[in-house]
């Protein structure tokens, strides 16, 4: 472990944003809408100006070009301090593909203002039906003229509330071609409109009839496309389990202070020896998911075919893990605070939303393991090893550590 452990620039980073969440303290119930549209918009500007939406953004771009692991440092403070603005689906999502695949003019032009805070960017990829599968594209791009029309609903579109910019997946009409264009938001044809998730994020869905104004990023092969948007969806997986880690942590430390405070046939729960065992489960698999989170941010250091492989790989392994472990922590959480647990006035009552949430967003367990299996295995094991998963959690370590064929 000690091999990823944060080096001095990252426990600087990781410091600094819990000393800011701290003063913060983090608001966990939900106001009028007019307030939070006010106050979100605040807490983007003081976001910014910490350099945090700069962080992912490339140097060369007014960006701070910082690691995966440097993310991830950012990130379980966001998740432990339950910050609610979109920070992974803007900046680490929609930022970092933008400035992966956009024309050198487009960059020049949206990223900057990224990084300072003053646009805002969401990936519309998923669509209805599809559950957890970006690779289902049914929205067309048909071409009128200089410009390009865009017919087709995306769901599940994280940040979309307030952005000002989505970065849109189409099929081209009357080609095999994928394609991702910019889609100012406000525009004619479309129609997004803001939900909220039950742990107080926000989503949207974006509805398009010959919507126009969209401006093509890159179009290409299906498989090429594709494994661009993969890319990006493996780095904002890794950084939502870096936040979904930060969050395990901080309500494994409520949950064990309020074992010893509250008192039953007069000593503290926390000296029943079954409740310490349950405890130091829970401790070593949350120490399991930090570990597996680190090792898999430290592999994006590398580039190329077989690197991104082996990316993929890691993320979907850990995703996996994560989400299985933030399912366990969350119901211990509650079966050890008692029905209080499920309140949001109780402190453990919104980490319990987040975690739950967290298990399925951007994939569930069993997805991710079918996203690993295959990669690793041919489709025979691929069915017996996902059948088996959903009986076995132990069946997670044995996918992790088997050797890619």
């Amino acid at each position: 472990m000690s091999a990823y452990a944060l080096n001095e620039q990252q426990h600087m980073l990781a410091s600094s944003a819990r000393t800011y969440l701290g003063r913060r303290k983090a608001s966990v119930h939900q106001g009028t809408p007019a307030d939070e549209q006010v106050n979100g918009a605040q807490r983007w500007a003081e976001i910014a100006g910490l350099g945090w939406l700069a962080l992912p953004v490339p140097e060369a771009c007014g960006g701070l070009g910082g690691s995966m692991a440097d993310i991830c440092a950012l990130a379980e403070e966001l998740g432990a301090g339950l910050v609610q603005e979109p920070y992974i689906a803007s900046a680490v999502l929609a930022g970092m593909l933008l400035a992966e695949i956009a024309p050198e003019a487009i960059r020049g032009a949206w990223l900057p203002a990224l990084a300072g805070g003053s646009q805002r960017l969401a990936l519309a990829a998923l669509e209805p039906g599809a559950r957890f599968d970006w690779t289902e594209v049914n929205t067309r791009a048909t071409p009128d003229g200089a410009d390009w029309q865009l017919d087709g609903t995306k769901v599940m579109v994280l940040g979309g509330s307030g952005a000002h910019g989505l970065v849109v997946s189409a099929c081209i009409s009357g080609s095999s071609d994928l394609a991702l264009f910019l889609l100012p938001t406000g525009g004619p044809g479309q129609r997004l409109v803001g939900q909220n998730l039950f742990d107080g994020q926000h989503a949207a869905e974006l509805t398009m009839q010959a919507a126009t104004g969209a401006i093509l990023l890159r179009r290409g092969d299906r498989s090429v496309m594709l494994d661009h948007m993969e890319r990006a969806l493996d780095r904002a997986i890794l950084a939502h389990c870096a936040d979904t880690v930060g969050a395990m942590a901080q309500a494994f430390a409520i949950t064990r202070e309020y074992l010893g405070t509250r008192s039953q046939f007069g000593k503290p729960i926390a000296t029943n020896q079954v409740v310490q065992h349950r405890l130091v489960d829970l401790f070593v698999e949350i120490e399991e998911a930090h570990a597996l989170m680190r090792l898999s941010a430290s592999l994006f250091t590398d580039t190329g075919a077989d690197a991104a492989a082996e990316q993929s790989r890691h993320v979907a392994a850990t995703k996996a893990f994560v989400a299985q472990v933030a399912r366990h922590v969350w119901e211990e959480s509650v079966q050890l605070h008692g029905a209080i647990g499920m309140t949001q006035e109780c402190a453990i009552g919104p980490y319990v939303k987040r975690l739950a949430l967290a298990a399925t967003l951007y994939g569930d367990a069993t997805f991710h393991l079918q996203r690993l299996a295959s990669s690793a295995l041919d489709g025979t094991a691929l069915t017996a090893l996902t059948d088996r998963a959903a009986s076995a959690p132990s069946t997670l370590k044995e996918a992790i550590s088997a050797p890619p064929h």
